[in-house]
């Protein structure tokens, strides 16, 4: 039996500062197959990521980055697959997913298509209601995709797995927590080491270097990204972690995390890690035997948290053995500036003053700090959002403190998602995009309005800062160097600010 793991093509928004699509080793492809093929199934393996050709697109109004249909009908087609496993992350790309998966079944009309994700973990039934989809693996796919192909393998037709589902009877098997319906995988360490070996890792270095790297603001010439744990105990409104994670942390030890580090060095000679994890500080102790490892590495390993950590679990020490170990910067996740709507909106359970006491450690130290806002919260009034942009851009000023600020994106799965349907909190439909909210405080265009202010002001700080440091002035010219489309677009939404 073959099987092919698959990463469509992206749909790519060519504004905002990123101005790029962001490439990077499909981390959770490569941690199925590895989980595969030490699995009782017995097959071979191939992954076929659709976007390494790294070209654009124009298709109706849109750009497409990637491999055109009749590539991929041509690259499915000589593999000749058994079963078709489609990986999709974002409820943005899931068009792309269901398009790929058309296209999967014009090129192999007789193998069994499987698709996965966090969209699909939330709406199996629409991705079910598509002829080209024969199975829906909900949640994380390790075990699961193994239980199901060693039961296709046995010629069993439709095996009663849970979290797998063919049809609508198939999800009675689910458990009833609609935010967590399945089991995750625990220990962490019984995993194998993503199978890295199954792609091009030099073609993922090579894009890194054109600018297509994983994560915006970084410097590596040989970028990865890893999670080192999964899951959130934490029960924040907008986030959907826990539809494919679960709300229990669960974490590598610190020798595993070791020794997949070291593995990623010496056979790939990365030389820069994002570490995705949602919750990396969550376990300090155990945050600060990595970081006693990365301090091992001469020349340093440069690292970050482009997803985010909390903002309660930093010292001053520990900040600064964060910069002495490599970390280029840290990115903690605050969404609203005002204690109220952290507390009873967001539910984040975050003490902002022990923010604060980050951000002082930070420029005490001297690390890079970015900071997550986001306004248009269903119960804020406008007297919040305007606190949020006002304590951003003052934390930027004063501390120099990053602010990567938006309006709310309404995420399947999440419970502000749910508010908003369930209250018609919008304007007809919802889609999974910025500023789709409508209460009697705001509205998307009162929303707009405050963050195109937003971004004049933040643009001028910016300026400022430069003119008034060296250093600054060295980083954000060598930052405009790298991404000049996104630093052109930023200039002209200030200029739309103002009128």
């Amino acid at each position: 039996m073959k099987l092919l793991l698959c990463v469509p093509n992206q749909l790519v928004r060519l504004d905002g500062m990123k101005a790029r699509p962001a490439v990077s080793p499909p981390f959770g492809v490569l941690s199925i197959a590895a989980y595969v093929r030490q699995s009782e199934w017995r097959g071979s393996v191939q992954i076929y990521d659709a976007r390494l050709s790294a070209a654009f697109r124009r298709e109706d109004d849109h750009w497409i980055f990637g491999d055109t249909d009749a590539q991929i009908e041509t690259r499915i087609r000589s593999a000749n697959p058994d079963v078709i496993g489609i990986s999709n992350m974002f409820s943005s790309q899931i068009d792309r997913a269901y398009h790929f998966a058309n296209l999967a079944r014009q090129a192999a009309p007789n193998a069994t298509i499987i698709l996965g994700g966090p969209h699909v973990s939330v709406f199996p039934l629409e991705a079910l209601s598509r002829p080209c989809i024969d199975y829906v693996v909900i949640g994380e796919g390790e075990e699961r995709l193994s239980q199901l192909l060693i039961a296709l393998q046995r010629g069993e037709n439709h095996p009663q797995i849970p979290g797998v589902a063919a049809d609508r009877d198939d999800l009675d098997l689910l458990r009833p927590n609609p935010r967590a319906p399945v089991s995750f995988a625990d220990p962490l360490d019984k995993l194998p080491f993503p199978a890295y070996d199954l792609v091009d890792m030099e073609s993922y270095f090579a894009l890194a270097r054109r600018g297509l790297s994983p994560r915006f603001r970084e410097w590596g010439q040989r970028p990865i990204s890893m999670l080192t744990s999964r899951g959130c105990p934490h029960k924040c409104v907008f986030c959907s972690i826990q539809t494919t994670m679960g709300y229990k942390f669960r974490a590598h030890s610190p020798a595993y995390a070791r020794k997949h580090i070291q593995h990623l060095v010496d056979d790939y000679g990365v030389d820069f890690i994002h570490f995705e994890d949602d919750n990396l500080v969550h376990d300090t102790e155990r945050y600060d035997q990595i970081v006693d490892f990365m301090l091992t590495f001469n020349p340093r390993i440069k690292w970050d948290t482009p997803n985010g950590v909390r903002g309660d679990a930093w010292t001053l020490e520990r900040v600064r053995r964060a910069k002495k170990s490599g970390c280029q910067f840290l990115t903690v996740a605050i969404e609203s500036g005002v204690q109220r709507v952290v507390d009873d909106i967001v539910r984040k359970r975050l003490d902002l003053k022990k923010v604060d006491e980050m951000m002082h450690y930070c420029q005490e130290v001297g690390l890079r700090l970015h900071a997550f806002y986001i306004i248009g919260f269903p119960g804020e009034t406008l007297s919040d959002i305007k606190a949020t942009v006002a304590y951003a851009l003052e934390r930027y000023w004063r501390f120099g403190v990053v602010p990567m600020l938006q309006p709310l994106i309404p995420i399947p799965g999440t419970d502000v998602y749910d508010e908003i349907a369930a209250q018609g909190l919008h304007n007809g439909t919802i889609e999974t995009a910025y500023n789709q909210v409508k209460t009697g405080d705001f509205d998307p265009d009162v929303i707009q309005s405050i963050y195109r202010t937003y971004l004049r002001k933040r643009l001028l700080i910016f300026a400022l800062r430069s003119l008034t440091s060296l250093s600054e002035l060295a980083y954000n010219a060598r930052l405009i160097l790298k991404y000049p489309k996104g630093a052109a677009y930023a200039i002209l939404n200030a200029v739309r600010a103002n009128g």
